[in-house]
């Protein structure tokens, strides 16, 4: 058993590529699996998403957890929540310039094990490299 502990968790990276390309990548499964250690697999249930949109997330250790888009607008940010709301993330894009993005990563509730800088430099380093 897991001992959550309310609390937030803030990370920001540049990543050198327009804000739109970074955007569609984040939003886009499967590519979690491609940046996010423990994830094998993602599936949304519509897609282009909307709000209520469902994201189901496979571990790789077989099991599962869903996040439903709460808000979000195009080329701005995202927000998913888990289903039974106690834990959130939200993803803000700003362009740097034509050609880079910042991308702040917030997470806040129950976080099991919280993201670190080093998953968003995976991040960057994919997309960059796509």
């Amino acid at each position: 058993m897991y001992n959550f502990i309310m609390k937030t968790n803030t990370l920001t990276i540049t990543i050198n590529k327009p804000l739109s390309e970074v955007f569609q990548f984040c939003i886009t499964p499967p590519k979690a699996k491609l940046w996010i250690q423990d994830i094998s697999n993602e599936t949304t249930n519509e897609y282009p998403i909307k709000i209520g949109t469902i994201y189901t997330e496979f571990k790789t250790n077989n099991t599962f957890f869903k996040l439903i888009v709460a808000d979000f607008k195009k080329n701005n940010y995202i927000v998913w929540k888990t289903e039974n709301g106690n834990y959130q993330v939200k993803y803000l894009f700003v362009t740097v310039d034509e050609n880079a993005t910042k991308l702040t990563y917030i997470e806040s509730g129950e976080i099991d094990i919280p993201f670190t800088q080093a998953t968003l430099k995976k991040l960057k380093k994919v997309i960059e490299n796509e």
